[in-house]
């Protein structure tokens, strides 16, 4: 299947099943012939075999065992795709090749290796990533931007997309002096321009992927909303709030708005040299967060002493634009809802729908508080459609949707919407669900909606008004196609593309005519365009309806078809229009200072609902229809140089992907940490291939007081259905609890073993779950060191055992919890785990016992006030056997663990203890813990010092109750309890880092409790 209507040759697919069997991969033939013979290693003098077991790695989309991959090369790019996106990948050749020495002279740097670029198509959206460590990557997705993105205002997706991703190569690669001296000794390990605030990353690539073609964020109309708005309400971000990730709007998108209007600025002021030079200076530096006097040193000023400058430059430009936009007459609607952040999709509910909402407006809303999905909005108007009464408290959803869900309506009532859902257990796309008439769906697991397509990649749909047939895009490998089919309860059927477009074109929210004739749609085309076109269904002929340089969306019919409502930047600003069809004009319906969006004219004619943005995000917006008010539509004043696209280099040579010429060890680290006698030095080597397909990592360890050398070797696969980790390893640890008579020895147990583990996860939209198995072989030994004057032969002495372990463990874990972005804790659903394992002579262990543990975890809202939530945990384990049976469990309090230490191993402590007793309180073959923390939101700060590392996102608030044992029999169980308080602070270090450090004070209510104030990094649970 190549698209909903589409089937590849039959021989391909043959070709694939024949080449993907596991055993057709010499990796997996080598560790198959491999593992019996680790498994008979032996003993020596005073080594045994031992195992600690993986845990798999996660499974990717770009995995996926039905994927062959293949490899083209060009001059300074490798590209790799997998073998349906062959087209895509010669366009990305031909752009990487036409931009290199432009870009390499833009930034300063040619990169003395080959930058590796890989595609994938597991996603409807739309996104792409680089890194130049531990070799120079980018990983693309195929998928173009969607309808509002301010990506889209592209000459070429493909051109901007790997421009931007190239400049990060260029910026990042660009390493000289020491750097530059200590990669050449231990690999690819330091990037000094990598260690930034992400503006100064982001913006210099916004900035190229803008100054180097006629496209780019810089151009586009929603990106100047986003700016333009915050600095006319007073919304302006701080230095310190742009360096690191804050929660107000638009969260991560703010480094790439605010660093790319602040780098333009500086080219603009002190010459793209001045950018150049920075990026020189910044790639010698050995030690990091120094740039603000490496830009100090290209303009003569920081950026704390520039970032002010910028402000007030963007603040005079944007105050006079407002002023020609007020100069007309500003022509608003009133504000709906006031809840901010994203809202789509505006659709008035018809009658026969859901009681108490015939009338108002159903729209997608995610607001960061709640569930995202599809909410059904009161309204009621007046005879001249102006708004009487809106009220936010009263809305309701109607369907949860994973990912933004436009939606439309049969002539019952029945709703049809689009949301992301998992197809093959890896890939995330879009498909068309159906909600019958009154029903709802608010968790999404209720059963009540059906499927309607599998795998179709579709989304904005529409159904014509004789609710036979709807129309929506289908995006595959990079192009949306507008599709018809005819509908059903039980699904779609005759799927057709009435117009076949270019490779890449994109087609966005078509909607029938009311006759059901046409379906008016907006498409982007090549060089730029984006406009809205007819499609006439019966022939498929097209009419252009607008042809320019204007962004044009959200086409909308008005119900006596006389009007084309449709979003426009035709003046700069994003506003509504109507074409009038009698007449054959243009209007424009708004007049706004910031945005207007996605217009849906009410079913009498009489109200315009459209989509508006302030500095808090998207909202809901209505206008009374008043044509006389209208101003008719001049030509567009965006004026663009042509595009300058990239011309068809030629045919590739194209060959099977080989994992090995990105697999070699690059990457090598050497580490002092404390070990098991003190500091110990870890040397480091790993390699991965860039498809994700092997990944290897080797360690040795020695100790600077017992140098005795102990390491690991660990390999892992990922082109099966499950995920497949091996491992061998040497550990020689100490151990206590031993004794001779009084006396208690010193011991050593050495561990040498080897370990399998496969991984599975069975993802669903709104719920996951995953299973694990492993299986260990190892012989358990140890060196016993007893003076001889300590030696008592009449004394029985409790030594440690020898002999070999076979050990099998088996996983569970299940989810459905869920958390916003406001969210102090889980406030939804619950989670599961349990684990089990077992020692026995029938796998091969001269041991015998079991260990078996589980945990459950519910989250309740409270209805009192906003993120108030109850965090309920409860969990029990019972073992038995001599291994892993003896003293398998122990609860007890938080760690006392240096900071400095914490935070330089990123080292976070687990959530689930008994507070208030010491750190092992109590050891057993049995617990039980119970534990119930009231948590709540107290102040969001969002600031930091400057551009500093550290930055303070948020305080929050915890009571807690902790009532737990362990035990070897239930007679000596004594049940404990800990209450107390915490504060905990959200921090992030480093620019990237989250920590959570918890402050806080527990009292233990029984025998050996301790009143213990603490302070700890440790995530709940």
């Amino acid at each position: 299947r190549d698209g909903p209507n589409q089937l590849v040759r039959v021989s391909r697919g043959r070709r694939a099943f024949r080449r993907l069997g596991p055993l057709a991969d010499p990796m997996v033939l080598l560790l198959i012939v491999a593992a019996p013979t680790y498994l008979l290693i032996g003993e020596t003098t005073d080594a045994v075999v031992a195992f600690v077991a993986l845990v798999p790695g996660p499974a990717r989309a770009m995995n996926d065992p039905r994927l062959l991959w293949r490899t083209i090369e060009t001059a300074h790019f490798r590209i790799t795709f997998p073998s349906q996106g062959r087209e895509t990948a010669e366009h990305v050749a031909d752009v990487a090749e036409s931009i290199y020495r432009t870009m390499s002279g833009a930034v300063g740097w040619e990169p003395k290796e080959r930058t590796e670029i890989v595609l994938t198509d597991g996603t409807d959206n739309a996104n792409g990533s680089a890194t130049a460590l531990p070799y120079n990557a980018i990983r693309l997705y195929m998928t173009a931007p969607d309808d509002l993105s301010p990506l889209g205002d592209v000459d070429d997706w493909y051109l901007e997309l790997v421009t931007h991703e190239f400049t990060h190569i260029l910026h990042t690669d660009h390493i000289r002096g020491i750097p530059a001296l200590v990669n050449a000794i231990v690999g690819k390990t330091m990037s000094p321009n990598s260690v930034q605030p992400r503006w100064i990353l982001e913006g210099l690539a916004v900035f190229e992927e803008s100054a180097r073609t006629t496209g780019g964020r810089l151009r586009s109309s929603l990106w100047n909303m986003y700016m333009r708005t915050d600095v006319l309400e007073h919304n302006v971000a701080t230095l310190d709030q742009v360096s690191n990730s804050v929660r107000r709007w638009p969260q991560g998108t703010l480094y790439y708005l605010y660093g790319s209007y602040f780098m333009q600025w500086i080219a603009q002021t002190y010459g793209e040299a001045a950018l150049r030079y920075m990026v020189d200076d910044y790639g010698s530096q050995l030690i990091p967060w120094g740039f603000n006097r490496s830009i100090r040193r290209a303009t003569g000023k920081t950026f704390e002493e520039l970032y002010p400058e910028w402000i007030r430059s963007m603040e005079a430009s944007f105050q006079d634009e407002a002023t020609r936009i007020r100069q007309r007459g500003l022509r608003e609607g009133v504000r709906l809802t006031e809840a901010g952040q994203t809202a789509r999709y505006p659709r008035w509910i018809p009658k026969g729908t859901w009681p108490g909402f015939e009338g108002g407006l159903l729209y997608y809303r995610d607001d960061g508080h709640s569930r995202a999905g599809l909410y059904a909005l009161p309204v009621t108007r007046d005879a001249r459609g102006q708004i009487l009464h809106a009220s936010e408290r009263e809305r309701e959803l109607i369907a949860r949707s994973a990912g933004e869900a436009a939606a439309t309506f049969l002539p019952d009532g029945s709703l049809v919407f689009n949301s992301t859902e998992i197809h093959q257990n890896v890939f995330a796309y879009d498909d068309l669900f159906l909600l019958p008439q009154h029903l709802k769906s608010p968790s999404g697991l209720e059963g009540t909606r059906s499927r309607l397509t599998e795998a179709f990649r579709a989304n904005d749909p529409s159904v014509s008004n004789d609710g036979r047939r709807i129309a929506f895009v289908s995006n595959h490998r990079g192009t949306r196609s507008l599709q018809i089919a005819n509908i059903a309860p039980e699904g779609v059927s005759d799927v057709h593309a009435p117009v076949r477009g270019e490779r890449f074109d994109q087609a966005f929210t078509p909607r029938w005519s009311p006759d059901g004739k046409t379906v008016a749609l907006s498409a982007w085309r090549k060089g730029g365009y984006r406009d809205i076109q007819l499609v006439d269904v019966a022939t498929g002929a097209v009419t252009e309806l607008t042809h320019d340089r204007a962004v044009d969306g959200g086409p909308s019919f008005s119900a006596d078809g006389r009007y084309l409502y449709f979003h426009s930047d035709r003046t700069g600003v994003s506003n509504i229009f109507a074409w009038d069809f009698s007449s054959k004009t243009l209007f424009q319906v708004t007049n706004v200072l910031t945005g207007a969006l996605q217009p849906e004219p009410s079913p009498d004619g009489k109200t315009l609902a459209y989509i508006g943005y302030t500095k808090d995000g998207f909202d809901l917006f209505a206008i009374p229809l008043d044509p006389s008010e209208w101003f008719v539509a001049g030509a567009p004043d965006i004026v663009r140089e042509e595009a300058h696209l990239p011309a068809r280099l030629g045919r590739y040579n194209e060959r099977d992907y080989n994992p090995l010429l990105t697999m070699r060890p690059r990457k090598y680290s050497v580490q002092i940490a404390p070990g098991s006698f003190g500091q110990a030095a870890t040397v480091g080597i790993e390699g991965a291939d860039i498809v994700g397909i092997h990944a290897a990592r080797a360690t040795m360890t020695t100790e600077f007081e017992r140098p005795d050398l102990r390491g690991s070797l660990a390999y892992t696969y990922g082109r099966l259905p499950v995920d497949m980790s091996m491992s061998m390893f040497r550990t020689v640890v100490p151990r206590s609890g031993y004794a001779v008579g009084s006396f208690s020895p010193s011991v050593l147990e050495e561990n040498v073993g080897i370990a399998s583990a496969l991984g599975y996860s069975k993802n669903a939209a709104f719920q996951s779950q995953d299973f694990s198995i492993s299986y260990s072989a190892s012989r358990v030994a140890s060196r016993v060191f007893i003076p001889l004057d300590k030696y008592d032969p009449y004394e029985t002495p409790a030594l440690p055992k020898h002999g070999f372990l076979g050990q099998l463990h088996l996983g569970y874990a299940f989810s459905n919890a869920e958390k916003y972005l406001r969210s102090v804790s889980g406030e939804r659903g619950f989670a599961l785990s349990a684990g089990l394992d077992l020692t026995d002579p029938s796998l091969a262990s001269d041991y015998r016992g079991y260990s078996a543990s589980g945990d459950f975890t519910t989250y309740l809202l409270m209805p009192w006030l906003a993120h108030h939530a109850v965090a309920l945990h409860a969990g029990a384990g019972a073992s038995g056997g001599n291994f892993p049976g003896s003293g398998a469990f122990y609860v007890g309090g938080f760690v006392d663990a240096p900071i400095v230490d914490t935070i330089r191993y990123v080292a976070m402590q687990g959530g689930i203890l008994l507070r208030g007793y010491e750190p092992v309180a109590l050891v057993g073959r049995y617990y039980s813990l119970f534990n119930a923390e009231y948590r709540f939101p107290i102040v969001n700060v969002d600031r930091g010092p400057s551009t500093l590392p550290m930055f303070l996102n948020r305080i929050n608030g915890a009571a807690f109750v902790d009532y737990g044992s362990a035990f070897d029999t239930t007679t000596d169980a004594q049940f404990k309890t800990g209450v107390g308080g915490e504060l905990s602070f959200d921090m992030t270090l480093g620019y990237i880092v989250p920590f959570i450090f918890r402050l806080g004070f527990a009292s233990g209510l029984a025998s050996t409790g301790i009143n213990k104030g603490y302070f700890v990094a440790a995530v709940p649970y």
